[in-house]
């Protein structure tokens, strides 16, 4: 039995700048794209909060998503700074904005070109940066209380349209070595005649964390919202996409110094592109004379502003905090014979291609697909499980639980429906980055339920579901 003292709470915060001075590529699209400049400020937050003889520290990145071994070295870059701090209670997440830089070299993209921040040097500033914050957190812990509440914001939709028709049946409409169509496409046209039906559901409540001081002043929040950052996912430059809107229109409300730490919550069939209703909504922004950036951060500003004023009456300073934290194996998604021959289609026609083409960055990242996809497969007759480092902490009467993935919503509402605790956050791309599917995405197909795209299936995602609950269960014995 899992014991629950209650203890005086500490809460500690502090930022740091991450944007590059230099060009970067910016990652997160099927080709490289330098950037040409920088529209909005790159940030990592780091919160600190202790209660009796347990602490956590939330790390979050305006960053498409934090590599393992970037993880690992930030962790190892905190314990250089603060040696007392046990490195497993760093829960590190990212925004997954497509406009941060490229952080670690990988087979997905050629090699930078001459004056342009490397992957390597870019991880130099980014690992110090995330260092230097949770040091300066954790060594201004003070006195305060935290309190936390649920509102609502459309931000996020589903993204993956479904068809009457295989659709990859129709003339040209595969993509070789990036994925495979079926009955459902991600940003499927819905004005398609045999269009059916959007295939998933959505999230639009808002998570919200508060902290205070000890003159019950607000010092800052956590957001956590279903929806990756990606309204302006394509661009050339350098932003925390509309993570960026969110923080300015908050601090203008409620004070400059307030801050901000951004979780995203399982979202990995999401995204805040419009499949449907584009005219009305359009007309909405215009009358406003916003664009859908600003329209986010206005939502998400008064989704906090409903519910501010009501759990500023429940401040508690004095609660119970206990964080778990453990290896779990899951499934992998085993890559069958046929898949594995399909893929080395696709490769050699990819290789042919490239060698009769002059431009090669847009078929670097597919035969880096293909070459992952193929490795994946002889892996797995070695290695059938995927090792995946789990949070889950009670703070009270509300609940965090982590996961690597981009996590397709369906699991977070089967872990949110079924968790003991009165408010679950859940927060993906803790430590790593690949679609997790649902059954009916497998089945489906389109990018994100591909056999590209997914090191763990749908079995895997069902045992990440009934581990986290079990943890969670056992948090509220």
């Amino acid at each position: 039995m899992t014991t629950h003292d209650n203890g005086n709470v500490q809460i500690g915060w502090a930022s740091k700048d991450v944007t590059p001075d230099r060009p970067v590529n910016l990652q997160g699209q099927f080709h490289m794209r330098i950037s040409k400049g920088v529209k909005d400020p790159l940030t990592v937050s780091a919160l600190v909060l202790s209660a009796g003889n347990d602490s956590v520290i939330f790390v979050s990145c305006d960053a498409p998503y934090v590599p393992s071994a970037i993880y690992d070295r930030c962790r190892a870059a905190v314990r250089a700074e603060v040696p007392e701090i046990d490195l497993k209670i760093i829960i590190m997440n990212g925004t997954h904005t497509h406009t941060a830089p490229q952080i670690i070299n990988n087979i997905f993209y050629p090699p930078v070109p001459a004056g342009v921040m490397t992957p390597e040097e870019y991880a130099e500033l980014f690992v110090g940066r995330v260092a230097e914050a949770v040091a300066e957190a954790w060594n201004g812990r003070k006195p305060g209380g935290i309190s936390w509440g649920l509102g609502t914001a459309v931000v996020g939709h589903n993204r993956r349209a479904t068809y009457f028709d295989d659709i990859g049946a129709r003339t040209n409409a595969q993509t070789t070595g990036k994925f495979t169509d079926g009955f459902t496409k991600m940003y499927g046209n819905t004005n398609d005649p045999k269009f059916s039906h959007i295939e998933g559901y959505e999230d639009h409540y808002v998570d919200l964390m508060f902290t205070w001081n000890q003159s019950r002043q607000l010092t800052g929040i956590i957001i956590n919202l279903a929806c990756p950052s990606q309204e302006t996912e394509g661009d050339v430059y350098v932003s925390a996409d509309f993570w960026h809107e969110i923080r300015s229109e908050i601090r203008k409300r409620h004070g400059k110094n307030i801050f901000i730490l951004p979780q995203c919550s399982t979202a990995g069939d999401q995204s805040p592109h419009l499949l449907w209703n584009k005219s009305a909504e359009q007309r909405m922004l215009d009358l406003r004379g916003l664009d859908m950036r600003q329209e986010i951060g206005r939502r998400v500003a008064n989704a906090v502003d409903d519910v501010l004023p009501l759990v500023g009456k429940d401040i508690q300073s004095v609660l119970s905090l206990t964080h778990i934290v453990k290896d779990i194996d899951l499934p992998k998604r085993l890559i069958t014979d046929a898949e594995a021959a399909a893929v080395r289609e696709d490769l050699a026609k990819l290789e042919a291609e490239e060698s009769a083409n002059q431009t090669k960055n847009i078929m670097y990242s597919s035969i880096g697909r293909c070459k992952d996809t193929l490795a994946r497969y002889e892996l797995q007759k070695t290695y059938p499980k995927d090792r995946m480092e789990l949070h889950v902490l009670r703070l009270g009467e509300a609940a965090f639980a982590t996961n690597r993935f981009e996590l397709f919503l369906d699991y977070g509402i089967r872990i949110k429906a079924r968790s003991p605790a009165a408010q679950t956050f859940l927060v993906q791309l803790a430590g790593g980055g690949t679609y997790l599917p649902t059954e009916r995405a497998v089945a489906g197909k389109g990018y994100g339920g591909s056999v590209y795209d997914n090191i763990v299936g749908p079995d895997g995602g069902q045992a990440l579901v009934e581990e986290t609950l079990r943890v969670l269960n056992e948090l509220w014995v």
